[in-house]
């Protein structure tokens, strides 16, 4: 249990109080319990006798009669255990006290006149177990005598009331008026009411001796009323009749006191205690309580009541008072009056300043009064009535202060013996519920606001549910449903306009507990908004702890309503800024504050993630506001040179305002807007002027003394900047609608990202895409605004980038905007040269003829024939073309062989108004194919003599090679040295040693050699006789060194006609090639003989 904290010199209950002012309650229960043995000879605590009494922890009750006699009392069953004489007979025992926390051990002094007192200590079990021994024992002579117990003690100390130049020198001649004892029994004090004190030191425990010493000698013989050890402190209080002091325990102050605590009023006996919790001394005065520690008085109860004795057990202050009254039937005024002593019994909490108890015994006093350690008090009374004062239960106490609405109390109460919360919950309800039955509501709400500390403290809630939910913990859901019941309670009764600041109170706490879900955080808001509570809405969103996982659910387009409906535009931005909901925030900004140059400068902190998100869906209106920024910024990011700002809560809300969000709207002077109206009034129409524009814009940011937000290059300089990209740039085709109003500022775009393609080799693809619609736009702009800048634009891009460009769709919008050099690019591009051609012919378009025909006659030499016809297809055509322009075509068309001479003539006649061709047109290639064809046959007839002649020596060859000869060699051909075996013979009649062949191996066909060997069984020519043999044999394969030259001269020829015949296979697959060459030729049987001879076809 706790005690009481207690500061200097505070005043409790002033002016003094009667004990009818105190709050009371009767929180204990009392039994008087009657002696069993009253009015006997064998009396227990009736004996008229007595003299003390005291108790050990639970077990015994001790009582003195008879002067020396005392007797052990069973507590549970009130009989007798023992009787012994503690001294001898003419020794009075005034004092028994038992050892702290102890259920044996006690103390006992005894008085006599003239002698030392004696203190004794013992042992309650030895003493119980001679005695049992002596039950046992038959033998007469082995039972102790009552008289001789006194012996049996455990140790022994003879106390001398004495001191230097004192009269009556260790005579004893004043009685003990106190006595105490330290926890561990090393130090006792004897207070005499001569104003004596003596301390003995010793380790009584263990009887190792003691010594004794006067440490204190009031001089004046104002008797001891009581002393009490400070344990912490080492000293010891001391009260007489006249003063409060205190004396160190050390023996060494020469009888003076450490500190005199008071000399304006002393205190009766038995009137002091002393308070274990903090070791203060506790003096009962009749007018009221006080409390000191070892240096002042610190506290003062007034509490107006005569006290005869007081003790101090936890946080109980039990007071007896005696009262005297008149006895019944008798007459005040008569002088013979006859009053009856009566006691009341008062117990003080100390801690909740209440009456806890209050008892009136009639005709009858208090005798002796003592406390045992488990908090029970023990009264006796002269009439021999023992009182048993024991504390009700905490839920009886609780439920009697209930029953007396005093809430607090009962709370305070069950908050001080530790009580489980369901129990302290519900006086709390309860006493919330009274408050608000009382119209008390800002009390009430307080009460309510106490009950959310007592719900299990085990972190949020919804995280707490769902843990629950998972370990299907049923107690906990239970809890957990009752915390949401006693919220929605609480919201009910709070719901109306008059409470709605009580409520918010609530849901403040509610939010800060972490008890909170999003429905309550939303309506917390609201409350805010309601009470325009701006700081307080300030102070939520920056305490925001984004890691509760609820507030990710929250309805935020609710939230941004409600504050759009206030007028809370910093706040909504704010919360939007801590919730990182970067779309949001660029919204607000453009379409509810209109401020397009704050939302740009927010948007060049985000991350690329973020702000691509963001341009898909605001560029439209960004360019629209700021199209030279925003344009600058879509390059950046579409090109890879985007680089983050530093994040900065003035690119969030416009600070200009210093958070009076109700001017936002109403319409101010602004640079801003001016700063708009300039950028839309610059008019750039390619990339090239765009950067010298952010140029020029950067150098007059840098020479201006006024720093603005909108300064463009200087925020993100990435554009002027020639950094590789940091990252893989989008797709450039994720933004193009966004440029369907603003064509200039699209060129721009597309100009830039295809510098950007160019410069670090982008995704062809892309490209090309990109190619395309910048051809678009510069045909659209030339088309709407007859401006043929663009069209030259048009025309150097199809011409720079055809290789590119996809034909079908370069086609497409050549004809759509009638662009012809465009057609023309995708009619080469897919290789309709013919097609291209005849569009020109169809349209009378000689010079587009002749470029065709200079630039694809060479791969398409038909062109030639084409372009003839086309010449004489009319007389006009016909006049514009130049004599030597036709010779030069008649030129290619023989180079070609596209024509024999009958089919030109054919083609020169065939119409007959072609009266203006004549023969003198023609002359000149008819004369110059007849001089060919014949310097041809001449050439065929040598030829053909030459080939007869070797062929003829060839045969001869052949025929020699096939008869059997004779190899004469008798020296090697490589070392010139004599032939001996192993030896090979070559048809080419060289001889080699195999050896000097083995040096330089060539392979060569089987069929070029002979290997003789001495063990070969075949016959030579030269050697009838077996010493040399020519013999063939396929796995030995050389040639020989000499003639390898030769030899490979004739290999390569062959591999060269097998090449011949590749190239013949490869025209062959020029079908076209080919039919036109064999009907240009004369001799078409020799012309398809020589591509079979060329090896057309043969299998490769």
């Amino acid at each position: 249990m706790s005690s009481p904290t207690y500061s200097p010199s505070r005043t409790i209950s002033s002016p003094l109080l009667s004990l009818s002012s105190w709050r009371q309650f009767q929180l204990f229960d009392y039994t008087p319990i009657r002696d069993p043995n009253y009015h006997s000879s064998h009396a227990l605590y009736s004996d008229p006798t007595l003299s003390c009494i005291t108790a050990t922890t639970t077990s015994y009750l001790i009582i003195a009669i008879n002067h020396c006699t005392i007797k052990l009392i069973n507590l549970s069953d009130l009989t007798c255990q023992l009787t012994f004489d503690a001294y001898n007979i003419d020794y009075r025992i005034t004092f028994i006290e038992p050892i702290h926390n102890s259920n044996n051990l006690f103390v006992t002094l005894a008085e006599k006149q003239g002698m030392p007192s004696i203190i004794k200590l013992w042992d309650i079990s030895k003493l119980l177990n001679l005695a049992n021994n002596e039950n046992n024992d038959s033998s007469k002579n082995s039972k102790l005598d009552q008289s001789e117990y006194r012996f049996e003690f455990q140790t022994q100390v003879l106390v001398n009331d004495h001191s230097s130049g004192t009269t009556g020198i260790g005579d004893n001649s004043y009685p003990i008026s106190c006595f105490k004892f330290n926890y561990d029994l090393t130090c006792l004090a004897i207070g005499y009411t001569n104003g004596k004190v003596i301390l003995v030191r010793g380790d009584l425990l263990r009887d190792r001796g003691a010594k004794q010493r006067l440490i204190y000698n009031s001089g004046n013989n104002d008797p001891i009323t009581g002393v009490q050890f400070n344990e912490t402190e080492q000293v010891l209080y001391v009260t007489t009749t006249e003063k409060l002091l205190t004396v160190a325990t050390t023996g060494r102050n020469h009888e003076k006191p450490l500190k005199i605590l008071s000399n304006k009023y002393g205190a009766d006996l038995n009137c002091t205690d002393i308070d274990e919790s903090n070791q203060n001394l506790i003096v009962g005065l009749n007018d009221s309580i006080q409390f000191y520690d070892c240096f002042t008085k610190i506290l003062t109860i007034n509490f107006k009541l005569a006290k005869s004795r007081i003790i101090k057990c936890k946080q109980y202050l039990l007071i007896v008072s005696p009262e005297e009254r008149n006895k019944a039937g008798v007459s005040e005024i008569d002088h013979g009056i006859d009053k009856s002593l009566m006691s009341r019994i008062v117990i003080l909490d100390l801690v909740n300043n209440h009456i806890s108890f209050n008892l009136l015994i009639s005709d009858s006093s208090i005798s002796h009064a003592f406390s045992l350690s488990n908090g029970t008090f023990l009264l006796l009374t002269t009439d021999g009535v023992l009182y048993k004062i024991n504390e009700k239960s905490i839920n009886q106490q609780i439920e009697i202060v209930l029953q007396r609405e005093l809430f607090s109390v009962a709370f305070n109460l069950g908050q001080q013996y530790k009580l489980p919360n369901e129990t302290l919950l519900r006086i709390q309800i309860l006493h919330g519920d009274y408050l608000y039955d009382q119209n008390k509501f800002d009390e009430a709400i307080d009460v309510y606001i106490k009950c959310l500390e007592l719900f299990k403290k085990s972190g949020k809630i919804i995280e707490q549910k769902q843990k629950n939910n998972r370990l299907g913990n049923q107690t906990e859901v239970e809890e957990e449903e009752d915390i949401d019941e006693f919220i929605i309670n609480i919201i009910t009764k709070f719901k109306e306009a008059t409470n709605i600041s009580n409520l918010t109170k609530f849901l403040i706490r509610l939010y800060e507990k972490s008890l909170a879900n999003i429905d309550h955080i939303t309506l917390l808001l609201c409350c805010y908004c309601k009470l325009k509570k701006i700081d307080n809405l300030n102070e939520f969103i920056d305490e925001l702890d984004l890691s509760i996982e609820n507030l990710q659910e929250l309805n935020y387009e609710l939230i941004i309503n409600l504050f759009k409906e206030c007028g809370f535009y910093d706040q909504v931005l704010k919360l939007l800024y801590k919730l990182n909901q970067p779309n949001l925030i660029v919204d607000i900004q453009l379409n509810d504050l209109h401020k397009p140059k704050l939302a740009l400068n927010y948007m060049k902190t985000l991350t690329i993630d973020d702000l691509l998100l963001i341009l898909i869906d605001h560029s439209t209106n960004l360019l629209d506001s700021c199209p030279l920024e925003t344009t600058e910024l879509l390059i950046n990011v579409f090109t890879g040179k985007y680089q983050p700002n530093e994040p900065n809560a003035k690119y969030v809300f416009d600070v200009s305002n210093n958070g009076n969000t109700s001017i936002m709207n109403q319409p101010q002077k602004n640079p801003e807007k001016e700063s708009l109206e300039r950028e839309k009034s610059v008019d750039i129409s390619n990339y090239r002027a765009f950067l010298n524009y952010l140029s020029l814009q950067l150098e007059e940011t840098d020479n201006s003394d006024n720093y603005t937000e909108s300064k463009t290059s200087q925020e993100n300089p990435s554009l002027l900047s020639n950094k590789e990209p940091t990252y893989l740039p989008p797709k450039p085709n994720l933004i193009y609608a966004s440029f369907t109003n603003h064509p200039k500022e699209f060129v721009i775009f597309l100009e830039a990202s295809l510098e950007a393609f160019n410069k670090y080799d982008g995704n062809i693809v892309d490209k090309r895409e990109t190619l395309l619609t910048l051809l678009e736009i510069y045909l659209s702009l030339n088309k709407s605004t007859g401006d043929k800048e663009w069209l030259d634009k048009a025309e150097t891009l199809t011409r720079d980038y055809n290789q590119l460009l996809d034909n079908q769709a370069l086609l497409l919008l050549s004809h759509i905007y009638n662009f012809k050099p465009g057609e023309v690019i995708a009619q080469e591009k897919s290789g309709n040269e013919i097609d291209l051609f005849m569009s020109c012919q169809l349209n009378q378009d000689v010079e587009g003829c002749f470029e065709i025909l200079e630039k694809y006659g060479d791969t398409k030499p038909q062109l030639y024939e084409l372009m003839l016809k086309f010449i004489i297809s009319s007389k006009t055509i016909f006049d514009q073309i130049k004599y030597e322009d036709i010779q030069v075509i008649l030129e290619q068309i023989k180079i070609y062989k596209l024509l024999t001479p009958i089919e030109l003539v054919d083609i020169l006649t065939e119409n007959p108004d072609n009266e203006f061709i004549t023969l003198g047109l023609v002359k000149d290639y008819f004369i110059d194919y007849f001089q060919q064809q014949t310097k041809e046959i001449s050439n065929n007839t040598k030829l053909i003599e030459k080939y007869e002649q070797e062929s003829t020596k060839n045969s001869f060859k052949l025929s020699e090679l096939s008869k059997p000869f004779v190899i004469q060699n008798n020296k090697c051909s490589g070392c010139n040295l004599k032939l001996d075996f192993p030896v090979i013979h070559f048809k080419c009649k060289h001889s080699f040693h195999q050896k000097c062949l083995s040096t330089n191996l060539i392979a060569t066909s089987t069929e070029s050699l002979t290997l003789s060997t001495p063990t070969s069984s075949s016959t030579s020519m030269l050697n009838p006789n077996n010493n040399a043999v020519i013999n063939h044999n396929d796995d030995d394969k050389f040639t020989c060194p000499i003639c390898i030259h030769k030899f490979n001269d004739i290999k390569n020829a062959k591999l060269n006609q097998y090449k011949l015949g590749d190239a013949a296979n490869q025209n062959k697959e020029n079908f076209d090639v080919f039919i036109n060459s064999l009907h240009s030729s004369n001799d078409k049987f020799k012309f398809v003989s020589d591509y079979i001879g060329k090896g057309v076809m043969e299998d490769q």
